[in-house]
């Protein structure tokens, strides 16, 4: 299945009120899926055009990870499955470690969480009525 997602574009919208980091929306394309640890799912996506970070110095984010720390709730199958997920976004500091097994702490970097649709991006009123209908109500 891991394979399938490989090659797949999605459309990237960072949570502005849970990300320290924020870039605009975006299209990436899925790299790589991680298989291990199985309790949580990792994707390696390449954002198109590359978002620019400024700290710790100016530079261009080539990739991003998607980690999905409860993947029987929220994975990115259900992205093209339901038209939309809800990760945690990390930035990955070190390309060569797409080549590896898993990722370690020090090859990402925290920088929020994000909206994930399939591609093309749905309308707002389209995907305002997914966001409503799958996320839980907020106190």
């Amino acid at each position: 299945m891991n394979e399938d997602l490989t090659g797949k574009e999605i459309w990237v919208e960072m949570d502005e009120d849970k990300s320290a980091t924020r870039f605009s929306p975006r299209k990436g394309v899925v790299v790589r899926v991680f298989a291990s640890p199985p309790e949580v799912q990792m994707v390696v996506v390449k954002l198109m055009p590359p978002a620019f970070r400024f700290f710790p110095l100016p530079h261009r984010m080539m990739h991003i990870v998607l980690r999905y720390r409860y993947p029987e709730k929220e994975n990115l199958e259900r992205t093209f499955r339901k038209g939309n997920s809800y990760a945690e976004v990390l930035e990955l500091k070190h390309k060569r470690a797409v080549e590896t097994d898993s990722l370690s702490n020090g090859d990402v970097a925290h920088l929020g969480a994000a909206l994930v649709f399939s591609w093309p991006k749905p309308s707002n009123a389209e995907s305002n009525k997914m966001i409503g209908s799958s996320r839980p109500a907020s106190s």
